[in-house]
C-alpha cells in the first residue's frame, strides 16, 4: 500500500528532455525564446526582492537592483504536512520570498510570496480572460499545496517591459475564477486529486518503484511499475531503513498499550 514510507518525486530526466526539446523549437512569429523569457523571470525576482528584510538594506543595494545578476538558486523550500481526502501528505517545494521575514515561532505562519510573470492582456475578450484562468490554476495550484498566501503577477509586453502588477490571495482565486470565466472550480480539482490519491493507493502496492506519466494532450494518467526493488534513488538506503525502524517502534508500542 501507498503509506506514510512511500515517495513521489518528479522525473528529472523526463524534465531535462523536455528543456532541451524546447531549446531547439523555433518560437513563433512574434514570440520570444524560452531562454528569454524565464530570464525575464528571473529579473522579476531580483527586482522584487532584497536577500535581507528592508530595514536592514542599504539604500545604494535597494537602487541598484536593476543591475543586479539573476540567479535562479536563491530559494527558500516550504515543508507542509496536509491531507486531501483521506490521504495524508508531506509536500516539499520552492518558494520565491517571504514578505518581510519569517516569523520567530516556528508554530506562526510563514508570510510566503510567490512572484510570476505573463503576457499582459491584450483585451477583455473571454478568449484572453479564459488563457488567463487557465495560468491562474497553475499558480493557485501551486501555492495553496504549499500554503503560500500570496502571489505577486507581473504583467510584461512581448518585449518584456513590466507594465503593471497584480497581488493574488491565494485561497481567494477560485471565487475569482468563479464570478469571472468559470473556466474550472477549486472544489472539483481537489476531489478529483483526493480520488486519485485513492487509486493509487490501492495501484501502488508491494515493493519498487512506480511511474506516473501523462502525455501531453492526452486525457488518460498512466501508472506502471519500472523497477521491481529498490527506491531508483528517490530516497537514500539509509533514510529508508531509519523511517522502516520508526515504524517498527510505533507498531510495537501501539501493540505494548
Amino acid at each position: 500500500m501507498l503509506t506514510v514510507s512511500s515517495f513521489v518525486e518528479e522525473n528529472h530526466q523526463s524534465k531535462e528532455a523536455q528543456k532541451q526539446s524546447q531549446k531547439v523549437q523555433r518560437p513563433r512569429p512574434g514570440q520570444p525564446p524560452q531562454e528569454l523569457m524565464q530570464y525575464w523571470g528571473y529579473k522579476f525576482e531580483a527586482l522584487s526582492t532584497l536577500p535581507q528584510p528592508w530595514s536592514e538594506a542599504t539604500r545604494e543595494h535597494i537602487e541598484s537592483r536593476d543591475q543586479t545578476v539573476v540567479n535562479n538558486h536563491a530559494q527558500y523550500c516550504s515543508i507542509v504536512r496536509t491531507g486531501i481526502g483521506t490521504t495524508s501528505l508531506i509536500i516539499a517545494g520552492e518558494v520565491d520570498c517571504v514578505l518581510g521575514q519569517k516569523p520567530d515561532n516556528i508554530e506562526d505562519p510563514v508570510p510566503w510570496v510567490e512572484l510570476k510573470t505573463t503576457a499582459e492582456l491584450q483585451s477583455n475578450h473571454p478568449r484572453e480572460l479564459v488563457k488567463f484562468e487557465r495560468k491562474l490554476l497553475k499558480y493557485w495550484a501551486q501555492s495553496f499545496l504549499l500554503g503560500v498566501p500570496l502571489i505577486v503577477v507581473g504583467f510584461r509586453t512581448p518585449n518584456g517591459l513590466l507594465t503593471g502588477m497584480q497581488e493574488l490571495k491565494t485561497q481567494r482565486i477560485p471565487s475569482e475564477v468563479k464570478q469571472g470565466q468559470g473556466t474550472w472550480d477549486g472544489n472539483v480539482c481537489i476531489n478529483f486529486t483526493a480520488a486519485f490519491l485513492d487509486m493509487l493507493k490501492t495501484t501502488v502496492v508491494g515493493e519498487g518503484v512506480w511511474r506516473i506519466r501523462k502525455r501531453k494532450n492526452q486525457k488518460v494518467i498512466e501508472i506502471m511499475k519500472v523497477e521491481e526493488s529498490g527506491t531508483g534513488r528517490i530516497v537514500k538506503q539509509s533514510f529508508k531503513t531509519h523511517r522502516e525502524n520508526l515504524m517498527a517502534l510505533e507498531i510495537s508500542a501501539k501493540l505494548g498499550q
